[in-house]
């Protein structure tokens, strides 16, 4: 790359963040005036659905408290759930922050700079034994948090289905990268295996290799099934997360559903371990497993029913919501956690694709201040394409 094509088009990034700004604010959402009013915490007994709903005003209700991304990230998965449109503002500013990213990112790689840019995330790392873990990593692959992060931001790109010349020339940089040291290291997979299992997937997405082979062959290799008991407890929730991000990266994160013959081992491992898994594992996790067999659609599943028990049983009716292992009940740490106990207890039986970024701006139609942007907006869509 050359600082020339670095900067090209940066009028069309300023006018494509003026038009999100101006769609921001032009779609009317409020969510504090949601229908689904908190149960009371008297009632001594309520269903699955009962606590989806209360988990979901809750939030609803303090959607203000969560990081931009945070924010996008329940609105994404909502929709999935219940095709709703009434986040797409979040939606926008996710939007915005994205294409504000891309340019921060291409000039990084025009300036050699992935290793070092990898170094300054080290900061915001926990201590304990998966920050030890995460930091040895590095001297394996020095520029795997610029390298994830690029694909994070590709991928929500590609599923808001935005096209732009930036995000064009961050992809083929990325694309170009070998990962088979990233997602083949014992150390890789102990420290990172939920995160490669979605970078498997999201290579794939973008058009790039098929690591599939790689990495599950060496998540085999790491964590034998006969091992368990060897493991400590954070390595335990690494290897679930590994599987079930599998899974759930290849139904494009609740867009699609899943053939449960394409994960036969990891189904029949759930199966067989799921009474430890419930002893042993994070309320994130065992979410993550029951909503697994909801993308296959293995809604009779005994497996499945255990899950939603043990959810069902950690939901606090005094703060609606699951506090975490050590008993937090703080809204923006819990946020991951309590969206997937949303998934599972509200058990769709389908899933919605999107939201498209041509969605969104379909819901603002009607907009006088808009009509004269239309232009603008054109140049963010993509063609339409068949997954």
């Amino acid at each position: 790359m050359n600082k020339g094509t670095v900067r090209q088009n940066k009028l069309g990034i300023i006018f494509a963040l003026l038009f999100i700004a101006v769609l921001s604010s032009a779609i009317s959402i409020s969510i504090n005036k949601t229908n689904d009013n908190l149960p009371s915490a008297e009632r001594n007994e309520l269903s699955y659905a009962d606590i989806a709903k209360a988990i979901k005003a809750n939030y609803d209700q303090k959607l203000e408290k969560l990081s931009i991304y945070k924010a996008s990230h329940y609105a994404n998965r909502i929709y999935r759930i219940s095709g709703s449109p009434i986040y797409f503002d979040y939606n926008l500013q996710d939007i915005g922050n994205m294409i504000k990213s891309v340019e921060n990112l291409l000039q990084i790689a025009h300036d050699n700079n992935e290793i070092e840019y990898s170094k300054t995330q080290t900061d915001g790392w926990i201590s304990g034994a998966r920050g030890v873990l995460r930091r040895e990593s590095l001297t394996i692959a020095p520029a795997f948090p610029y390298y994830f992060r690029s694909l994070n931001i590709l991928r929500r790109a590609s599923e808001y289905r935005i096209c732009t010349t930036q995000f064009d020339r961050l992809k083929e940089h990325i694309l170009a990268h070998d990962y088979t040291q990233e997602l083949s290291d014992p150390i890789m997979i102990k420290a990172w295996a939920g995160q490669l299992a979605n970078a498997v997937a999201w290579i794939k997405q973008l058009g790039g290799k098929d690591y599939s082979d790689v990495f599950i062959n060496a998540m085999q290799q790491v964590y034998p099934d006969n091992g368990e008991h060897l493991l400590s407890s954070q390595q335990y929730n690494n290897k679930l997360y590994g599987l079930t991000h599998i899974i759930l990266a290849n139904s494009q994160y609740y867009q699609h559903p899943v053939n449960s013959d394409d994960f036969t081992w990891i189904f029949d491992y759930f199966d067989t371990h799921i009474d430890i898994i419930i002893s042993r594992a994070k309320a994130d996790v065992v979410a993550e497993v029951g909503i697994a067999y909801l993308l296959a659609g293995k809604y009779a599943s005994p497996t499945l029913e255990k899950t939603k028990q043990n959810i069902a049983q950690q939901y606090n009716e005094i703060h609606y919501m699951l506090p975490s292992q050590d008993g937090d009940f703080d809204i923006t740490t819990g946020s991951h956690r309590n969206i997937l106990a949303i998934i599972l207890l509200a058990s769709p039986q389908k899933f919605y694709v999107g939201p498209w970024f041509s969605q969104i701006q379909d819901a603002a139609k009607g907009s006088d201040a808009l009509a004269a942007q239309t232009h603008v907006s054109d140049e963010l869509i993509c063609p339409p394409i068949i997954i």
